[in-house]
């Protein structure tokens, strides 16, 4: 006797049916403007300790170099600038927490927990980068960059040019450090295997050369290894958590079987 044929599961739906393309329409508005509401808010929060902000910023410069204003406004927009990155910051929980509101009820529920999963593993692993950032690259790249002038020629950054080069570093750095659970991702929907990635190892090791040497703008071969072996350690973190989310064993029970039915 035939097996009964096996009915895929449906994502979870209303009581009510499906949503109609006005309904997703007027939810995916209703939850931006959420989002873009608790930003401005959060940035707003930056403002009565501008002075403070400003002092942060100059952490990771040497002792010797500060930050001028060449622009009237140059300073205003710089801030505004850095608000807004710590406004995403402090609300990003909330807009995480709209992202998944609004795409959940659409996926299967195997799906669903991976999301739940992988989403604050991604984020937490943006914020560790980050960290790192501006607490190991950010000191050892401006600290090269501001001193390789002579004694006599006095080093004086602007506001917008250091605001830009410390937030894309921030920013860089931070998606790097996403990579293992990108992988983890990848694997997990049979995109890429963990046997393909440790083929691929000798390559990766160049690539991650080549982005360090990009990612730092200074010859410093020390500054550029602080980022270069990190960024091995990653990709060796995300052939583990390939290898986790999808066992050898499994692979070669799949291929085997898709042999057989060939």
């Amino acid at each position: 006797m035939a097996d009964a044929p096996v009915i895929p599961p449906t994502p979870e739906q209303d009581d009510e049916g499906m949503m109609t393309l006005r309904e997703h329409l007027v939810e995916f508005r209703t939850r931006l403007t959420i989002s873009v509401l608790a930003v401005i808010v959060a940035s707003m929060a930056f403002w009565p300790v501008r002075e403070h902000v400003f002092d942060l910023l100059q952490q990771p410069l040497p002792d010797n170099v500060q930050l001028q204003q060449i622009a009237p406004t140059e300073s205003f927009f710089a801030f505004v600038r850095v608000s807004i990155f710590g406004g995403l910051g402090i609300a990003s929980p909330l807009i995480i927490y709209q992202i998944l509101a609004f795409v959940s009820p659409g996926l299967y529920s195997s799906e669903r927990r991976l999301l739940y999963v992988s989403i604050p593993a991604v984020a937490a692993m943006f914020i560790l980068g980050v960290l790192f950032c501006w607490f190991v690259v950010l000191r050892f790249t401006l600290g090269f960059l501001t001193q390789f002038s002579p004694e006599d020629i006095p080093t004086q950054l602007s506001i917008d040019n250091h605001v830009n080069f410390v937030s894309r570093m921030l920013l860089i750095v931070g998606l790097v450090f996403e990579t293992p659970f990108v992988i983890f991702l990848l694997a997990k929907l049979r995109i890429i295997k963990s046997r393909t990635l440790q083929g691929l190892r000798r390559y990766a090791i160049v690539v991650i050369v080549i982005l360090a040497a990009v990612i730092t703008p200074t010859p410093d071969p020390f500054t550029q290894m602080s980022v270069a072996i990190p960024m091995y350690l990653l990709y060796e973190m995300g052939v583990l958590l390939a290898r986790i989310a999808v066992p050898d064993d499994e692979t070669d029970e799949s291929a085997s079987q898709q042999t057989d039915s060939e």
